[in-house]
């Protein structure tokens, strides 16, 4: 004979209820989007200074900046002409996906303050963020596979889970808005 006395016991004793969402730093999604972020962030710079010395990061900002005041040095040796590309190719991808992925919170922030507004607008806000998660997996590859950052594959793997992660709560979290605004 059996024993059914213990039927669903401690099935559910590790639930515990999501606590109530009083602001958007509550919600899981802006959480993960600034955990993806800060590795971004942190990960682009290290990449960044430690393929460059001080002087050489120093003298690139300044040529920036004056970009559209001097004309393009013409580069006199093939090798030259394809480092300079690369170059370019590297602080296109980093400063891309750095900005990318620092605006995934502030756009989730302002969605969350706009949500109680009369228009749509916070719906459309995380058609944006859902956009940007997308590029943010693109530029996660790009960064993998172009660039030599010394990163694991499998860091970046977790990372680009993260932003799939974070694009399916962020539907998850339109479709709930949406019917919060219909019913009002």
């Amino acid at each position: 004979m059996r024993n059914y006395t213990n039927y669903n016991s401690n099935k559910y004793s590790s639930y515990t209820p999501k606590k109530p969402v009083k602001n958007f730093t509550d919600l899981e999604v802006y959480q993960k989007a600034l955990e993806g972020s800060v590795f971004v962030a942190n990960e682009a710079m290290n990449f960044w200074e430690a393929s460059r010395p001080r002087a050489e990061v120093a003298k690139a900002d300044v040529k920036r900046s004056h970009k559209s005041l001097s004309p393009k040095p013409k580069q006199t040796q093939n090798t030259d002409s394809q480092k300079f590309c690369m170059d370019e190719l590297e602080s296109t991808i980093i400063k891309t996906m750095c900005i990318t992925a620092l605006s995934i919170p502030h756009l989730i922030a302002e969605s969350h303050s706009k949500r109680f507004g009369q228009s749509t607008e916070c719906l459309k806000i995380l058609d944006e963020v859902m956009l940007r998660c997308n590029k943010m997996v693109v530029y996660l590859e790009q960064t993998r596979d172009i660039l030599n950052t010394g990163i694991e594959t499998e860091r970046f793997e977790e990372e680009i889970k993260k932003y799939f992660y974070i694009r399916a709560k962020v539907l998850n979290l339109q479709r709930v808005w949406r019917k919060y605004i219909e019913q009002k």
